[in-house]
């Protein structure tokens, strides 16, 4: 749910795949547009062209609707890169950037700022998914893609359209936090723990106010909070946390023992530590008026304690439509498929667990990954994500497919009507 979990993701596999210097926003193969309004409740409201991404590999197969976190983050990325969710790669898919952002892109003014919300976002997909006539599809989303996946069924039964096969939620957010300070702890809880797990040297570095590298403690604060959101990824080259693996990488670059694509990657991810990380406006519309109410963007380290700093960038937006899944009932024939990491500081357990409960319509399976963070199924079951998705097309009860996975996975069922 922060730009620098994006930041860290893609420079992370970047560094594994390389990417076509082409921009996927003239892509005229798989751009398609709508025109939404900016306005929906008003019936004369202006239009624009909404675009999105909808990359078709077998008409046959099942389509996934990929709707990406954030507030603020985008989902149409240059062809070759890992989708959210490992998506298999002979499924359709629809990448979403929301109205503003990436392909939808506009400057940022105070008439823009009323329209930045999640019911428009929804809006916005559902004239997508409409506009194709979509049958044989599944929702995805991620962090706070989870919100706008889950009214976006809401939206589709309540407009009798075709429902999915199934909706999938990866770090699902079920309610609204109280205040920043609410969400922030499980941050510093996460930090605290990895802290205690790293080797001596560095454990004494990050608690004593020494500092022996040319990095600040903002952007060694920047770096810690992006890993432990990440967490753990099971497969080469990392094989672990990421934090000790960038850790040691970092050991090598500083004593010149570096490959020259190991230098490359620690290049960028060093530079990238040095970025403004001031969120978007639509990040703050919808962060702090349906999500936390209070943002502070900056992170720094006293004593080896994770702590926020700067302003707050909410000052001035009303947290009046705060989130709570309770109000978008999914319905029976929409099972949902629950993926939570068991170290996710940025979408914690209790917040999925909540969703879990008051979605009492339909069943669900909620399945836990010891070790991992953010992105269970993207990145710790990669490994086993095709039989994962195979099932969960056919809904059926997951279970065997975790046999292959390169992490274990623990699976809660419940029936319609229970809590």
């Amino acid at each position: 749910m922060q730009k620098s979990m994006a930041i860290l993701i893609i420079s992370f596999f970047s560094g594994i795949v390389a990417l076509a210097q082409t921009n996927p926003c003239l892509d005229i193969k798989t751009i398609r547009t709508v025109k939404v309004p900016w306005d929906y409740s008003k019936p004369k409201s202006p239009v624009f062209d909404y675009r999105f991404k909808y990359e078709v590999v077998n008409p046959l197969s099942p389509t996934v609707i990929i709707l990406p976190g954030g507030p603020g983050q985008g989902s149409i990325i240059t062809s070759g890169q890992w989708p959210l969710g490992a998506v298999p790669a002979n499924y359709n898919k629809i990448y979403i950037d929301p109205r503003s952002v990436g392909c939808n892109y506009i400057a940022e003014s105070a008439t823009l700022a009323p329209y930045l919300k999640t019911e428009n976002v929804v809006n916005d997909v559902f004239l997508a998914i409409k506009s194709l006539n979509l049958r044989n599809y599944l929702i995805y989303g991620a962090s706070y893609g989870t919100v706008v996946a889950t009214q976006l069924v809401n939206k589709i039964e309540m407009e009798k359209f075709e429902l999915p096969k199934a909706l999938v939620l990866e770090g699902a957010i079920g309610k609204k936090f109280d205040n920043f300070d609410s969400y922030f702890y499980f941050h510093q809880y996460e930090w605290d723990r990895v802290l205690n797990q790293l080797h001596p040297k560095w454990k004494n570095y990050f608690q004593s106010e020494r500092n022996e590298t040319s990095f600040s403690k903002q952007e060694w604060a920047a770096l810690v909070t992006a890993d432990i959101i990440i967490g753990d990824v099971p497969e080469p080259p990392v094989n672990g946390h990421i934090l000790v693996w960038h850790l040691n990488m970092l050991e090598l670059y500083l004593s010149k023992k570096m490959l020259p694509t190991q230098r490359h990657y620690m290049q960028t991810i060093l530079g990238q530590l040095k970025e403004s990380t001031f969120p978007n406006l639509f990040f703050r519309m919808i962060g702090c008026g349906e999500l936390w109410g209070d943002w502070y963007y900056g992170r720094s380290l006293e004593n080896g304690r994770l702590i926020k700093t700067g302003k707050n960038v909410c000052e001035g937006i009303e947290y009046k439509n705060a989130y709570d899944a309770n109000r978008f009932p999914v319905p029976i024939t929409v099972p949902i498929y629950y993926f939570q990491g068991a170290n996710d500081p940025g979408t914690p357990m209790y917040s999925a667990l909540y969703h879990m409960a008051v979605q009492k319509k339909t069943s669900r399976q909620f399945v836990v990954v010891p070790n991992a963070a953010q992105a269970p199924l993207t990145i710790s079951l990669r490994g086993c994500a095709d039989e994962i998705w195979s099932s969960i097309l056919s809904q059926r009860t997951l279970g065997r497919e975790f046999l292959s996975c390169p992490r274990k996975a623990l699976l809660t069922t419940k029936q319609p009507g229970q809590d």
